[in-house]
């Protein structure tokens, strides 16, 4: 990192322009899986000819003039976009350039999310600037289902009195709400009522009115409540990723998990996007196991970086 701020840099950020999201796109389209974030951010700006000022071009000088070399989107988290050349040189000046100028333009996000070998690199140069780090999440399981789709029946429980899986309504909100609070607790770590509530509830609503927020009631603890959840948290190039996959914690084992997933991914690839998608911890067994059963498969590695 020091070396390349002592030398002229080939690589530079700037703010992304309209005549540069097409191009954008076809980067995003090499990976679709792993570019779900910008790609919906691209999406967007391409139907609405807004460009966001999160969105960011990494330029290579090329003779008199500059060459789109990757995408940087910069926002709560940071996503970067940056394809092999397959020269590893050239690979670590652009890595390196890259890092001087994320430290030069841009504020630290909350986190850092993306293809492991990309985002840990970047990471290791940005460190002493943007350091410490709360957590470091250096493999997850990327996973994609693009074939039939499994169903898993849960386990016998008429006790349960289960409802079929189905988009949230807005007046499915105040019972939505303590499930996601939960699981981004246990997940992040942090209560995001306590940091930064508004933009997370409505980040929540906004979700809900898109149909992108699936649940199922049942009977736990004695009373009628949300007992699995999950959440088309991107959706972009043609791929919707699921987050905040969910099971109220007293009826986990039961293969809630397996039964709802298959109805949600059949859902989103009906009324979103024909591929679905999602990112796992790898020492998270059981959610390894639940996808996989009902058809999901790993195709990469990512990484968080959470400050």
């Amino acid at each position: 990192m020091t070396d390349s701020l002592l030398r002229r840099a080939q690589h530079s950020l700037a703010p992304a322009q309209r005549r540069d999201l097409e191009g954008l796109r076809d980067l995003c389209a090499q990976d679709p899986v792993a570019t779900v974030v910008p790609a919906m951010h691209l999406d967007a700006a391409l139907a609405s000819g807004v460009v966001p000022a999160g969105m960011w071009v990494v330029r290579r000088r090329s003779g008199w003039g500059r060459e789109t070399a990757g995408l940087i989107w910069a926002s709560a988290n940071l996503c970067a976009v940056v394809p092999s050349t397959g020269d590893a040189d050239a690979d670590e000046d652009t890595r390196a350039d890259i890092a001087a100028a994320m430290v030069g333009r841009l504020s630290r996000p909350a986190a850092i999310v993306g293809e492991a070998d990309l985002t840990l690199d970047l990471w290791g140069r940005v460190e002493p600037w943007w350091g410490p780090v709360r957590e470091v999440r250096a493999r997850q399981a990327s996973m994609v289902i693009d074939g039939a789709v499994r169903r898993v029946a849960p386990l016998s429980a008429p006790e349960l009195h289960l409802e079929a899986v189905r988009a949230a309504r807005e007046d499915d909100y105040d019972a939505l709400l303590p499930a996601c609070v939960h699981m981004f607790i246990g997940e992040v770590g942090y209560d995001p009522m306590r940091h930064g509530r508004t933009a997370y509830e409505e980040r929540l609503r906004y979700l809900v009115r898109a149909g992108r927020a699936y649940i199922q009631y049942g009977v736990a603890e004695g009373r009628r409540q949300i007992v699995f959840k999950a959440e088309v948290g991107a959706l972009g190039g043609g791929v919707a990723q699921l987050q905040g996959v969910w099971v109220h914690p007293a009826l986990r084992g039961r293969g809630l998990a397996r039964a709802g997933l298959a109805a949600v991914v059949e859902a989103v690839r009906r009324d979103h996007a024909p591929r679905v998608s999602l990112y796992v911890n790898d020492f998270n067994a059981p959610a390894l196991r639940a996808y996989e059963a009902v058809g999901f498969r790993t195709v990469g590695t990512f990484a968080t970086v959470m400050f």
